[in-house]
């Protein structure tokens, strides 16, 4: 689940923001008490209303829902319809992942350059918009390369707008320690998500049954939910929370040891060379960041932080994607579902199964939300660790993806996604990290969630193919191990040290 993204990505998901140094060095200046609380507990930054807030849950629930529709849809409506073949659809769905993350990241740095000087309610409305735009389009592809290609392409380059300013909103407008409002935010991308398997899912199957003609319906679906999703965009800028801080052109200072490369005023004029300077001295600053975050990496839990940003994203896009295209091709398989041909009964069995799973996923997060705010920060990742791996790991091996344990072990899997973004956010976004560090810890967090949708992404659909359907899974179930691993011993890092200091 993108991308919460991924809040959530993420999703809950990847965010390459505004010089966050100065922001939040600005933010450390207002006072340490929130002027208003969300729902009487949920501390805001001053300058944040509790209905702005409202209207930011909104802002996370939209991208996440379109964003595991179209992941989803892609496998039983579009992909197999095109290629009209099933045994090389694994290596396909990780290509276009791998593809469309690699834009992403170009764009993150691109989007982050542009809240410099917009404010961050206008990167989330655009990103939402431009993500409806693909959506509209997307029934209407005839083949993988170029045009789905280039449908996804676009589509990320909306992703990357919303994922980035997710983490950016979160930094800006929350106040304390952000345990509770990660897990308020983090259930909004779990509603997100349990509206589009339960809701839009539904759509093209209800649709058919009415025109008895799945091209007709399946044109219409998209684009009632790729218009839905631009006006929702254009809707939420009004909405959002204003950023206090837009720096102007001549308040902009390159990091320190880099040349300024933003053109001289005599050029200021001509648009597009001024922004080509703005945009080289973003990808200098965002070199700068991630030196610096890789660097901030010493203290073992903003390490351990990053570990779970790298499996945590791709968790969301290998459920969303694989779970999808498994049983897809189970029932093929089978016989209940025919290749070149939308599978209805697919749709409804992942639509189920991903739902209730989301669903009782969803019920988990106030408890790793409180987890994270009142015990130290490394228990509910321990926990995140084990439950995930414990339901990766037998999922990979399951013979029938479509029986009540694999339905099981796929809500396993969801408490383990959920608890990692939440808990993870939180211990990148704590006390512990440095003022004039948390821009740089953030971006380089979101680069490793990132990174990892693109290796997991990728090798997970070629071993899907090649080796067993269940193979992303258990990549995915090492990583769980891995985090459970490195959180025990970060925690008795941290014990040590303390007895040590004394």
């Amino acid at each position: 689940m993108e991308e919460k993204t991924q809040v959530l990505g993420p999703t809950y998901s990847s965010t390459i923001t505004d010089l966050e140094t100065l922001s939040n060095a600005s933010v450390q200046q207002e006072p340490l008490k929130a002027s208003r609380k969300f729902l009487w507990v949920v501390p805001l930054a001053p300058h944040a209303h509790p209905i702005q807030f409202f209207f930011l849950m909104l802002a996370v629930f939209v991208p996440i829902a379109i964003i595991v529709f179209i992941a989803s849809a892609q496998s039983f409506y579009i992909l197999i319809r095109i290629t009209s073949v099933s045994h090389e659809t694994g290596d396909i769905t990780g290509s276009l992942a791998l593809y469309s993350e690699i834009i992403s990241l170009v764009f993150v740095v691109f989007w982050g350059v542009f809240s410099d000087y917009h404010e961050k309610r206008t990167v989330m409305a655009l990103g939402i918009i431009i993500m409806g735009i693909p959506a509209i389009c997307y029934p209407y592809a005839t083949n993988i390369y170029p045009s789905l290609l280039l449908l996804r392409l676009v589509f990320s380059v909306g992703t990357a707008a919303t994922t980035s300013m997710m983490a950016a909103f979160f930094i800006e407008v929350v106040n304390g320690k952000g345990g509770l409002a990660s897990g308020i935010l983090g259930a909004s991308s779990g509603l997100g998500a349990i509206f589009s398997v339960f809701v839009l899912f539904m759509v093209p199957s209800y649709l058919n049954k009415a025109y008895q003609d799945y091209t007709k319906s399946l044109n219409i679906t998209f684009g009632v939910i790729g218009g839905c999703t631009v006006f929702l965009g254009m809707l939420l800028y009004f909405v959002l929370p204003k950023s206090p801080n837009v720096l102007k052109q001549k308040e902009r200072h390159p990091p320190r040891g880099k040349q300024e490369l933003l053109p001289s005023s005599s050029s200021s004029s001509f648009f597009l060379v001024r922004w080509c300077g703005y945009f080289a001295n973003g990808v200098l600053d965002f070199i700068f960041k991630i030196k610096c975050g890789v660097l901030a990496a010493k203290d073992p839990r903003i390490a351990l932080g990053y570990t779970t940003s790298f499996f945590a994203r791709a968790d969301e896009i290998i459920i969303t994607n694989f779970v999808s295209l498994w049983i897809t091709q189970y029932y093929i398989e089978n016989g209940t579902c025919e290749v070149g041909s939308p599978c209805y009964t697919s749709a409804a069995t992942s639509g189920t199964l991903t739902g209730i799973a989301q669903a009782v996923a969803l019920v988990a997060c106030p408890f790793f939300a409180a987890g994270s705010e009142y015990l130290p920060k490394e228990f509910p990742i321990m926990m995140a660790g084990l439950i995930g791996a414990g339901g990766c790991i037998p999922f990979a091996f399951s013979i029938d993806p479509t029986s009540k344990a694999s339905m099981a072990l796929v809500v396993l899997i969801g408490i383990g996604q959920y608890g990692m973004i939440i808990s993870g956010l939180t211990m990148v976004g704590g006390d512990h990290v440095p003022v004039d560090y948390r821009g740089s810890v953030a971006g380089t967090y979101s680069f490793f969630g990132a990174l990892g949708i693109i290796v997991l992404s990728k090798l997970g659909g070629v071993l899907f193919d090649r080796w067993m359907k269940g193979a992303p899974f258990l990549l995915l179930g090492i990583g769980h191990a891995l985090v459970l691993v490195l959180s025990i011993i970060v925690y008795l890092w941290g014990r040590f040290s303390k007895k040590a200091s004394h």
